[in-house]
């Protein structure tokens, strides 16, 4: 069986890294005052707050996403396929290096962020353009870095909810939205939309209801974190041993083992 080892365009990258990356640079020059956007529905108001970063969020969720696009319409195994799938993570990732650094006061410590905000997108990017190709050689390599990326945007997600201690009702639609996002890229890299769209629905639901259990619990962030992220890979590792037809055994040792160290260390660290 023949093998590739495709690599994005240098010029490309470079374009779109800079220029999202750039965005943060111009966000620390530009502001403007929050104004509420009232939302009224039958017996429920809703003040939904608009920021100067949530207007930088958006900015960079369509630069990402089109990049992205562009980027992987270059690489010869697309050949007009849909390329939805790989938006997602890099789109996270500028998301989350972006939030860090709007949090930063502007200095040293924030051009170091910057440059290692920079490279791990570059990664990122790089890691999904390679797994576009069944053939590559490295595509088993990428498919694990991306992975763990996922889960740690999860966990940093799950931690910035908590942080601003949002209520149930925005709470539990961020945490189970993210959750299916998450299930969803993490079974794409072995299965097809078809396949892994139901699992996804699954444990989306079901993080949606263990999200809304752990709620009032009295919870520090980084616990209640690393709870929904040891159901999310359980579950989503669980589907995975499925698919790949394993025995009982296999299918509940991993979850297992991983469900009950993680839930260890929270109980640890609580």
């Amino acid at each position: 069986m023949p093998q590739s080892r495709n690599l994005p365009q240098i010029d490309r990258i470079s374009i779109l890294a800079a220029t999202i990356m750039l965005t943060f640079v111009l966000a620390r020059f530009i502001t403007f005052p929050d104004f509420v956007l009232p939302i009224s529905l039958p017996g429920v108001y809703i003040g939904l707050s608009v920021n100067f970063n949530l207007v930088i969020a958006l900015i960079v969720i369509g630069l990402s996403a089109s990049g992205v696009d562009w980027l992987l319409r270059g690489h010869p195994g697309i050949q007009g396929k849909s390329t939805y799938q790989h938006w997602l993570l890099p789109t996270l990732t500028a998301w989350a290096i972006g939030s860090a650094l709007l949090q930063q006061p502007f200095g040293p410590p924030w051009w170091i962020g910057f440059g290692v905000g920079s490279a791990i997108l570059i990664l990122v990017v790089v890691a999904e353009y390679i797994v576009v190709d069944p053939q590559d050689t490295r595509r088993s390599l990428a498919s694990i870095m991306l992975t763990a990326v996922t889960f740690a945007l999860y966990l940093i997600l799950a931690i910035m909810v908590r942080i601003r201690a949002e209520r149930l009702f925005l709470t539990v639609p961020t945490i189970t939205l993210a959750a299916g996002l998450v299930s969803l890229r993490v079974l794409l890299f072995e299965s097809d939309l078809s396949t892994a769209l139901k699992p996804s629905i699954l444990i989306m639901l079901i993080s949606g209801q263990i999200t809304a259990a752990l709620f009032y619990l009295p919870l520090p962030p980084i616990n209640f974190a690393l709870l929904l992220v040891s159901i999310a890979y359980s579950l989503i590792t669980a589907t995975t041993g499925i698919l790949e037809k394993k025995s009982w055994k296999q299918l509940l040792l991993e979850p297992a083992l991983v469900f009950a160290c993680t839930w260890a260390i929270s109980a640890w660290i609580l």
